[in-house]
């Protein structure tokens, strides 16, 4: 067409220009809300009045070069605090349970050539049944998971940890079992790993009908499921989100339920 440019810029062909120098081979989905998204180390500034990030960040979570992570842009890079900062961008996020459990499952590698991919998909504040079959979130959700496998790596499971909003509800709160088993069947499904690895965590925060919320997820009975509960991990003081310390040890308790189930 007369007066259109013909070249084509790297940043109009991301598909085209950009491939990660060292991509991943081991993915993993971190999904659910705001406890995965991560609130480890998030403060009020009362000099400016809102909320922010103290930057503090425990060992082991401390960034490798062998561990990336896939940005909103769906491009790779060097993962490192806070995972989720461009993902869930209503709230400010902080530490979370990802970098513990990658940092942790790289360890036990057996090969120097591994490379872990973490896909970040949690958002704060979301129901289970926003993350029905064809909700935005979902749906972003199985996008990025596509992309992250598109240099060759294998997704090896993904991680979930959401509850805390379907607890006020008494009928949210009893159809969560199903309302899972679906999620479960409809990832599966739409990724074809008809036997990906769910590692989920029971809830420790949120009041309401919490109990019914945890037998849901305790009493979970599908194929390669397993439950990390967070029952007794510290909170903060708003008694819904886990502290930094918190989040190390709940990072490090998937790697192990990781590990010792699916490895």
């Amino acid at each position: 067409m007369e007066g259109r440019s013909t070249t084509t810029s790297a940043a109009e062909s991301p598909e085209i220009q950009y491939h990660p120098p060292n991509p991943p081979n081991q993915i993993f989905i971190l999904s659910g809300q705001s406890n995965m998204a991560g609130r480890g180390g998030v403060v009020k500034d009362h000099h400016q009045n809102r909320w922010v990030w103290d930057k503090i960040v425990p060992s082991e979570c401390s960034p490798d070069s062998s561990i990336l992570r896939l940005r909103a842009d769906l491009r790779w890079e060097e993962a490192r605090e806070p995972l989720h900062a461009d993902i869930d961008t209503g709230k400010v996020c902080g530490v979370g349970p990802g970098m513990a459990f990658a940092n942790a499952v790289r360890k036990r590698s057996d090969s120097d050539s591994d490379v872990i991919g973490l896909v970040p998909c949690a958002v704060g504040g979301t129901a289970i049944k926003e993350w029905e079959r064809g909700s935005r979130l979902y749906e972003t959700m199985v996008k990025r998971a596509e992309e992250s496998r598109r240099y060759g790596g294998e997704i090896k499971a993904m991680l979930w940890y959401q509850g805390e909003s379907d607890v006020s509800d008494i009928h949210d709160a009893e159809s969560y079992g199903r309302n899972m088993t679906r999620l479960v069947k409809n990832l599966r499904h739409d990724l074809n790993l008809p036997s990906l690895p769910i590692i989920q965590v029971a809830i420790t925060s949120g009041g309401g009908y919490i109990d019914k919320v945890r037998e849901a997820q305790l009493g979970l009975k599908l194929s390669n499921v397993v439950c990390v509960d967070a029952k007794g991990l510290q909170l903060k003081p708003d008694n819904l989100h886990l502290t930094t310390e918190a989040q190390v040890q709940l990072g490090l308790s998937l790697a192990q339920a990781y590990l010792s189930n699916f490895c």
